[in-house]
């Protein structure tokens, strides 16, 4: 491939961050194609990690071309290795994990209860309600970049923003390990409606949802609305604030969902609202248990009969019968398997699918709605599927996402081989988490029940982008004089070792060659690399700039190894050159790139 028939790649970093979304979208759609590979890994996980499962070669290990390449690795990433209680496991991120500053991870939700709810806040005592969530936000770090189940850690993610609670809320942030453990990833690859059920039966989203003040004779929509609105049927299914209940015509025969009302009208809500009445959960009020498990209080639930999406239940059912059979009908309803189909499409594939795909995905979903396998089913059904253009398996597709700051910043960590366990208690990764919270991006951090947007031109904003990259900027340059790595990100090590440790070969063409293939995983030319390119000239020229800041010095002349001036070599940092700091932004502006930002 021609890099030099492609303009614009090498716009500058500060022209990228201080554009107009217009200009930084221009950007982001001259970037060169990479190989099959490295498309596939950044879109379904944090992007290559050298020498590990999840790298370009262990990829290309797979079969004897992309599509079977492709098949062989979504089904290992679709069966993780996992313990007796259904965790998946990685002997990497285990060890990490096991710090000692990592002390709730292991608890139970009644230990998590009765440590950081009742007593996590003891008068004269440490302080210690959100110590759970506080763990969480930095394991989800550990595991996104060194896990080798990036699939999961991406589905992961996904269930976390469909199912959005905020994680610092008042019963989440003490009881967010179980939440992330025993409701979200033990139910990631599983069954929906199972999933389902585990949120329902959640402290922290009957307290987000203000479910636990919904009370006959009155009632709070509030969880019974994003449950249909967000959770399981979509806004895509709304037909309306004017119709009523049987005006709403029914699935035709032979259809998916056949007999039932096609979409949902605000009479539905009203009427699972009053289903949800009294449904709240044990905390200590009136003298009562303090457990956070939940349950019904009687004298507040509306007796009467209800009728959601076609599902009548007469008056004086069972609360408990009343509950399984309207979440029973959300769960199996074809309009949640094409509203979840949709949001998986536009998470992998782009923010516009194609309709068959996505009917496809939709289809195989609602097939397998009993199935205790049905999201992993339905994944491999959207990775694997062949509707032509605009398929998952459509390299085409690469550049049509952005990586948001989470991913862009784990994605530089894994370029970089970083050795860097991000934990409490810990100044580095105080430092890293300060930095990072700025851009927009903390984990668990939205508000709204909507989640963090999975739209490219939501994230194409400057701000976030200038964030992301000071926090990696920050990682390049950290030597800690701790017990985590020093450098954080071993940049003169790679080099020295992986390139050369002779100053004749450090020459900054050699040196930006170098490091763009290694960073973004890949090279346009088997012999040349990224030479020749917009973007290798830019870096290239970033090395060799004289500190004048205006004049170049010859860029096939190697670092210390040339005339007065730049007699030093690659690990000084003395003035004038300071080559080591210089190398670690040369590759700080790889990574931020537009290239190293599509996906």
């Amino acid at each position: 491939m021609d890099g030099s028939s492609v303009s614009g790649v090498a716009t500058s970093r500060r022209q990228f961050l201080s554009g107009t979304q217009a200009s930084q979208a221009k950007a982001m759609r001259q970037v060169l194609t990479p190989p099959f590979a490295v498309y596939v890994l950044n879109r379904l996980g944090y992007g290559p990690r050298r020498g590990t499962p999840f790298s370009v070669e262990a990829f290309n290990a797979l079969g004897a071309n992309d599509d079977a390449r492709l098949t062989a690795f979504v089904d290992q990433q679709l069966n993780p290795s996992t313990n007796p209680a259904g965790d998946v496991t990685d002997p990497d991120v285990a060890a990490r994990l096991a710090h000692e500053n990592y002390t709730t991870l292991g608890k139970t939700f009644e230990q998590l209860w009765q440590d950081h709810e009742v007593n996590g806040n003891p008068s004269g005592g440490p302080y210690t309600r959100d110590l759970p969530i506080r763990e969480i936000e930095r394991a989800v770090f550990v595991r996104a970049t060194y896990s080798r189940w990036g699939l999961f850690e991406q589905m992961a993610d996904f269930w976390h923003n469909h199912f959005n609670i905020y994680g610092y809320d008042r019963y989440a942030a003490p009881t967010w390990v179980s939440w992330d453990r025993d409701v979200i990833r033990r139910n990631a690859l599983g069954n929906f409606r199972s999933m389902l059920q585990a949120t329902f039966d959640s402290p922290a989203m009957l307290y987000y949802l203000d479910n636990y003040i919904n009370r006959a004779p009155s009632f709070n929509e509030n969880y019974a609305r994003e449950i249909i609105e967000l959770h399981t049927l979509g806004s895509i299914n709304y037909l309306g604030a004017n119709l009523q209940q049987h005006e709403v015509p029914d699935i035709p025969a032979g259809q998916p969902g056949a007999g039932w009302p096609v979409g949902y009208v605000d009479a539905d809500v009203y009427e699972l609202a009053r289903a949800f009445t009294g449904w709240t959960f044990h905390r200590g009020a009136s003298g009562g248990p303090n457990t956070g498990v939940a349950y019904m209080i009687p004298a507040q639930h509306d007796i009467g009969q209800k009728n959601v999406l076609g599902q009548f239940v007469a008056a004086n059912t069972p609360y408990a019968t009343e509950h399984q059979l309207f979440l029973d009908r959300l769960a199996y309803h074809p309009g949640t398997a094409r509203h979840i189909a949709l949001k998986l499409a536009r998470r992998f594939v782009s923010d516009a699918p194609p309709q068959e795909l996505v009917d496809h995905v939709a289809n195989v979903f609602w097939q397998n709605r009993m199935a205790p396998d049905q999201i992993r089913l339905t994944l491999r059904a959207l990775l694997l599927h062949d509707a032509g253009p605009g398929s998952f398996r459509d390299i085409g597709n690469f550049g049509n996402k952005v990586k948001k700051p989470f991913e862009a910043v784990v994605g530089a960590l894994r370029a970089v081989s970083a050795d860097f366990t991000i934990r409490r208690d810990d100044s580095e990764s105080n430092s890293f988490m300060d930095r990072f919270r700025r851009s927009g991006h903390r984990p668990f951090d939205w508000r709204p029940p909507d989640g963090f947007p999975d739209d490219r031109n939501y994230w194409l904003g400057g701000g976030a982008f200038v964030h992301a990259w000071r926090t990696v900027d920050w990682v390049l340059d950290e030597n800690t004089g701790s017990n985590q790595g020093d450098p954080l990100a071993p940049v003169l090590a790679i080099t020295q070792n992986e390139f050369s440790n002779s100053p004749a070969e450090h020459t900054p063409n050699k040196l930006a060659n170098f490091w763009l293939r290694r960073a973004l995983g890949w090279a346009p030319d088997p012999v040349n690399g990224w030479a020749g390119t917009p973007l290798h000239t830019a870096i290239r020229d970033f090395m060799a700039r004289n500190t004048d800041t205006v004049s170049l010095f010859n860029p096939d002349v190697g670092i210390g190894n040339g005339p007065s001036g730049n007699t030093a070599g690659l690990g000084t940092d003395g003035s004038p050159n300071y080559w080591h700091s210089r190398l670690r932004g040369m590759v700080g502006c790889i990574l931020f790139s537009p290239q190293f930002m599509a996906r």
